[in-house]
């Protein structure tokens, strides 16, 4: 009987040792409170929803479904654009006829709605007469289209330039009076660049293409 309660004696010592060990391990720590509201330092909403974090946007508003990079700015492609206009001379004048000028109110409008945009005017004659008097004849012409574009249209002149190449670049090889007059012409023949996002593609993209 002395032996039995010796027993339980020693184990309700060791109880209390090791309770007085942990509490005193657990007096020693730090407890932490995290109820406290954690401060968002970046943003990371995505406004234009492109996939990337406004913390990381270099190009808002992207166009949705374009192709991007890492920092949201769409992959460009360039598309190009011919714009021409025709205009025709009386042999030997660089005097603009009447009819001419719609066709250069065309390119006038065109320069006003694109205004990073510059034009070279080239003038050509027809395949008659001295190489050195047509090819200042050429230059006549396309300065004369230039100072309407300027003094009539209100274009810039620094946006404007001018080329003569005579008969260098017959539209018309025949020797006949018709194309003679097709030849002494004005070309205004210009490209622009204008920029697309380049779309990503998607299981959808073909049915676009249908």
């Amino acid at each position: 009987m002395n032996n039995q309660m010796l027993s339980i004696s020693k184990t309700n010592i060791a109880v209390v040792i090791f309770t007085t060990i942990l509490i005193s391990a657990c007096a020693g720590n730090r407890i932490v409170n995290n109820d406290a509201p954690v401060e968002q330092l970046k943003n990371l909403n995505d406004y234009d929803s492109d996939g990337v974090i406004k913390a990381r946007e270099k190009c808002d508003e992207t166009v949705l479904g374009a192709s991007i990079d890492n920092y949201g700015c769409g992959n460009q492609i360039t598309k190009m654009e011919p714009f021409k206009i025709n205009v025709k001379f009386a042999n030997d004048s660089f005097a603009i006829p009447d009819l001419a000028y719609d066709k250069i109110k065309e390119l006038a409008d065109f320069l006003k709605e694109n205004e990073k945009i510059e034009v070279v005017i080239e003038g050509h004659t027809s395949k008659v007469g001295k190489v050195t008097h047509n090819q200042t004849l050429s230059e006549q012409r396309a300065k004369a289209v230039v100072l309407v574009l300027i003094h009539d249209f209100k274009i810039p002149e620094a946006r404007l330039n001018y080329v003569g190449y005579g008969f260098q670049r017959l539209e018309n090889e025949a020797q006949t009076d018709e194309a003679h007059a097709a030849n002494r012409r004005i070309m205004a023949e210009l490209t622009h660049t204008e920029h697309f996002d380049e779309m990503e593609w998607t299981i959808y993209s073909v049915d676009q293409e249908l």
